[in-house]
């Protein structure tokens, strides 16, 4: 079972994205130097979405983000105010499924589906099931599905309980040292 950080957002497009885009750069290698970060990949939809931008970090287990490593370097007040108060609809879940990475390369995207609520219809065929296991808890469950190229082939994103998004990758997957 692997663990993973979830952060995701909205940021405005505006004139300082790419100064934005440059500080979530740095602030990836600040991440990569915590014990128990195995690596990070930024993500962004491919469509309209309430939280467009995710990035994504494998650890080695949930009590990572417990440690005094990573609570006296990161956590939201870690980011630059400057930036922090144009960022909305910012969630950070940590979750556990069985696989090994989420790392897409160029020209392949990611699919996430939340499960809203309880109540919502079991998770569709074809995703890998992550357990929302800490955090802020914003969704009951996740699917992911890595797509090879780019063809994500998706089922009914109109499925009453869940929401869909498809996203890209910002950059390539990267890796302590």
């Amino acid at each position: 079972m692997s663990t993973f950080y979830m952060v995701e957002m909205h940021y405005p497009a505006s004139e300082d994205r790419a100064l934005f885009d440059k500080f979530y750069n740095k602030h990836i290698t600040m991440l990569l130097t915590i014990d128990g970060f195995f690596s990070a990949q930024r993500y962004e939809t491919t469509h309209e979405a309430r939280a467009p931008f995710l990035a994504v970090y494998k650890l080695r287990d949930p009590g990572v983000m417990e440690s005094t490593n990573y609570t006296s370097k990161a956590g939201r007040t870690s980011v630059n105010p400057t930036f922090r108060d144009k960022m909305s609809n910012w969630d950070r879940n940590l979750v556990q499924g069985d696989i090994d990475n989420m790392d897409v390369p160029d020209g392949s995207c990611m699919v996430l589906i939340d499960r809203i609520t309880s109540d919502s219809p079991p998770l569709p065929e074809g995703f890998t099931a992550l357990e929302i296991v800490g955090l802020d808890a914003t969704i009951v469950q996740r699917g992911v599905r890595i797509t090879q190229n780019g063809d994500p082939t998706l089922p009914d994103a109109s499925v009453d309980g869940w929401t869909m998004r498809t996203l890209r990758p910002l950059h390539p997957p990267r890796h302590p040292g």
